[in-house]
């Protein structure tokens, strides 16, 4: 931040909420309580404004100035981040009492060097008449009369303001003149050049009239404790047991910047702080690279990066999207650029922090290392592992980096969407996450058992033929020899496949020990409120434990069931090798060159163990049709699930519809019949499939699944006999991908009832600036060069005028080349940026001098938009 009469403090994070003291009294007013040590009387008077955290207060003693004693409070004061104006209250000849009027003056022109025309136009305003400081002495000028005076001063140089005192009381306006007089000198142009405010008004249901004498526009109501002792200094004076107090939003201890705020009063006056409700970045630092060592404050409202092309601002903005996690999306302009150009800023090792504050106001600090995942840790500097910025409760900025708001990719209202309110879908599309990977499961299981017929037959095919040939040896009489033989063989199979089954059977159970143990290892206790349940569930959970329990029995007795089934084949393998001999003789008997025992033994094995096959891929037929019956319920269910999303996405468009202006969103599920073409064609391509045939399918089905539940009947009047076969083939190697692909929804976007897409540049980058900003959601919104395309009257009376109601609501950061968005839009924080083999940033606020020079010398119509702004400000019923 630019230093600013050391007050880096105050406005570090830009202009900022400032409570004002307008009607200050010191020990120089004869009004004012002596004190026993007057040596003490600055100290303890500036103690006194830190007390009530005042840092803008005015010395207003009657009828007097003494330059002397305002030089040592204000230096005093600039010590402590308070800013001193110099005043007075001076009575004027009008009224029957006199009105009293505190005049406030610029400092830099009326007390400079040695020069005092505060006092000068004190002694000219009280010429001839004596006891001048006396609160009740009244000068020698009208009301009218000092409206010119002050105009005479305002020509030499030498600027100023009124307010009026205690409006409604003793030598206040309203008390001492009628109304015929008041609304005469409302009509006066000096009166509103001069008049900025009203102190001490209460009557409040006199406002109405009070706006009719003066044409609608009220000067600003402020506060003052008009003090006459230390005690009193700066307290606030009470309505109803309520403090009246008054902020003032300013951004720079400067006269023109207080006269601008006073003008401004409905933006920059209140009677307390305004809270701020949305989340919004605080500050960001760099370490390494281009950006080394460059610290950037953020206020919560609007912030604009300016400079010349090139110069650096682009650039913050993507570090500061990759920073945050924002990522870019299918349709952002130059994306390979943006992604290269964060790495050369930031080079290898380079670091980000970001300071980000949620709607809640707390306050968590991110570290970023390029290449690296964020780490994020509260405002005690811990690290809370395992988190997003979801789980801090931070929204998710909203970001159009350079030159995608000019985007006219087919897909760009989608797209649009998707940026504004697509964190509301966020749950909804991770249980669409979760049924798609259920699907992908189910489609993974149906393939480990695809083919079964060809299977089947096949294993009928090898029983067929092996009891073909054991005929043979039938016919030779030689089947009761080898019978026994055979029985071992089949034994020793049967043993060694339920050992295997065992195996797998426990090692089901080990999993599921290990997936659902926390139900009893960790007991789930009902809350308090929930006690008169707590005992029924206490019951459930000793069942729970009990079923759990079972399966640890089962797991207890996997070694001594193991162990017994070893036992029983070490007998049945002693048993073999006691009769090895017999079996051996047996074959011996058998010399024969076309009989073989072997192959007897062998094919009897074929046929039993295909026994066995054929019982497990009967098992395997009712597993696919239940997992054929699960596939398509999860199909359903997946619809289903797209429906809600669009329909979630249809109540958030008709509130955009309701805002009223001239864009409108219409909406239609599964509508990108375009999309479900060019998937068609990606996936068959090679299958000699014509054009006119993919418009065909377009026109029949909604989707992929709907080509399942039809089996693909209506194509068979599409599709010759080898294109349907070919069809068929793909669309099964492809079939998850195909049934879970989702044909997007068509998104129009209308401008005064036309496609936004049928708009020239400007009036598309207009509607969609104010559709962004309609979107009240949102809390931070990010921009690069929002007013590309725009020309300035919209931008002041639709894009500005928006940005200044949301303010409080919304975090605005606009990199910009146009003036007019931070001087008209009362940017709260500027940074100006130029390159020279790094980044340099300066920074303030539009009522910082520097800033506003700057934005001058390198913004385009920079002049032109400091006049227009002295131009709205210069009159009340803009």
């Amino acid at each position: 931040m630019i230093p600013v009469e050391n007050n880096v403090g105050v406005f570090q994070n830009g202009a900022t909420w400032l409570r004002a003291d307008f009607h200050l009294h010191t020990i120089k007013d004869k009004e004012f309580e002596k004190i026993p040590n007057p040596n003490e009387f600055i100290r303890l008077f500036i103690d006194k404004l830190k007390e009530e955290k005042i840092n803008i207060g005015v010395i207003t003693n009657h009828n007097k100035f003494d330059k002397e004693e305002y030089n040592n409070l204000y230096k005093k004061a600039k010590k402590e981040d308070i800013w001193m104006l110099p005043g007075v209250e001076l009575s004027v000849n009008d009224g029957a009492n006199g009105i009293h009027c505190l005049i406030v003056f610029d400092k830099d022109s009326w007390i400079k060097n040695n020069d005092d025309f505060i006092n000068q136009f004190l002694t000219s305003a009280f010429e001839g008449i004596a006891n001048p400081e006396n609160e009740n002495t009244r000068c020698n000028y009208s009301l009218v009369d000092l409206l010119k005076k002050l105009d005479e001063h305002k020509q030499q140089g030498r600027d100023a303001f009124i307010i009026l005192a205690h409006v409604e009381q003793n030598s206040g306006f309203f008390k001492e003149l009628d109304g015929g007089r008041i609304k005469f000198i409302a009509e006066n142009k000096l009166f509103k050049s001069f008049v900025l405010g009203f102190q001490k008004l209460r009557t409040y249901d006199q406002i109405d009239t009070y706006k009719q004498w003066f044409g609608e526009k009220l000067p600003a109501f402020v506060e003052g404790s008009d003090c006459k002792s230390i005690a009193e200094v700066g307290r606030a004076h009470q309505q109803q047991g309520v403090d009246k107090k008054t902020f003032v939003k300013i951004g720079d201890f400067n006269f023109e910047a207080l006269k601008y705020a006073l003008i401004d009063s409905d933006n920059r006056i209140k009677p307390e702080i305004p809270r701020i409700n949305n989340s919004y970045i605080k500050f960001v630092e760099f370490e390494g690279g281009k950006l080394n060592g460059i610290k950037i404050s953020f206020s919560p409202e609007l912030n604009n990066f300016i400079g010349i092309r090139g110069s650096g601002k682009s650039t913050i903005l993507e570090v500061l999207r990759y920073t945050l996690g924002i990522p870019l999306t299918k349709i952002s302009a130059d994306s390979i650029y943006k992604n290269e150009l964060i790495q050369y800023m930031l080079g290898s090792g380079g670091k980000t922090t970001a300071y980000i504050v949620n709607r809640k106001g707390e306050e968590y600090r991110v570290e970023k290392i390029y290449g690296q995942k964020e780490d994020i840790f509260d405002s005690n500097g811990n690290l809370i592992s395992g988190i997003t910025f979801e789980g801090i409760s931070f929204d998710y900025p909203v970001y159009f980096g350079q030159k995608d708001l000019s985007n006219k990719d087919a897909d760009f209202e989608s797209d649009l969407l998707q940026r504004l309110i697509g964190n509301k879908f966020k749950q909804k599309q991770e249980e669409i996450d979760d049924k798609v990977r259920d699907i992908e499961y189910t489609i993974i299981e149906l393939n480990k058992i695809k083919n079964l017929k060809e299977l089947k037959d096949e294993t009928n095919t090898q029983i067929n033929n092996a009891q073909q040939r054991l005929s043979y040896f039938k016919e030779q009489g030689v089947v009761e020899k080898l019978k026994h033989q055979a029985q071992f063989d089949l034994d020793r199979s049967k043993l060694k496949q339920i050992k295997g089954s065992l195996t797998n059977f426990y090692s089901d159970v080990d999993d599921l020990i290990r997936r659902y143990d926390y139900l009893s290892s960790q007991p789930v206790s009902l809350s308090e409120i929930n006690n008169d349940i707590s005992e029924l569930f206490s019951q459930l959970q000793s069942k729970i434990d009990g079923e759990l329990n079972k399966l640890k029995e089962i797991q207890a007795n996997k070694i001594q069931i193991l162990s017994e089934l070893k036992d029983i084949n070490t007998k049945l393998e002693e048993k073999h090798e006691g009769l090895k001999e017999d079996f051996a003789k047996i074959k011996r008997d058998l010399n024969s060159e076309t009989i073989n025992p072997d192959d007897f033994l062998r094919l009897n094995r074929i046929i039993e163990t295909s026994k066995l096959k054929l019982i497990e891929i009967d098992k395997s037929e009712v597993r696919r049709n239940e997992l054929n019956k699960a596939l398509d319920e999860k199909l359903v269910q997946l619809n289903n699930l797209w429906l809600d999303k669009y329909r979630m996405l249809e109540t958030e468009i008709s509130k955009i519809n309701k805002v009223g202006n001239k864009l409108s969103i219409k909406s239609t599920f599964k509508g990108k019949r375009n999309k479900f073409r060019e998937k068609l064609e990606q996936i068959f391509r090679g299958t000699n499939i014509r054009g006119a045939s993919y418009d065909q399918i377009v026109t029949e089905y909604r989707d992929f699944v709907e080509i399942k539940r039809n089996n693909g009947e209506k194509l068979k009047n599409i599709f010759n006999e080898r294109q349907f076969a070919d069809f068929l083939s793909r669309f099964k190697e492809n079939y998850f991908e195909l049934l879970t692909y989702k044909v997007e929804d068509e998104i129009i976007i209308e401008y005064d009832n036309k496609p936004l897409y049928s708009h020239s540049l400007g009036q598309r980058a207009s509607a969609l600036i104010l559709f962004i900003l309609a979107q009240q959601e949102n809390d931070i919104l990010i921009i690069d060069q929002p007013e590309d395309d725009l020309d300035n009257q919209t931008i002041y009376d639709e894009v500005i005028k928006e940005i200044i109601k949301l303010k409080g609501n919304m975090q605005f950061i606009f990199a910009t080349h146009n003036a007019n968005i931070p001087v008209l839009g009362d940017s709260e924080v500027v940074a100006s940026c130029s390159y020279d083999d790094k980044v340099v940033v300066r920074q303030g606020s539009i009522d910082t001098p520097e800033i506003q020079k700057s934005i001058v010398d390198i913004m385009e119509g920079g002049e032109e938009a400091f006049k227009l702004r002295k131009y709205i400000y210069g009159i009340w019923d803009i």
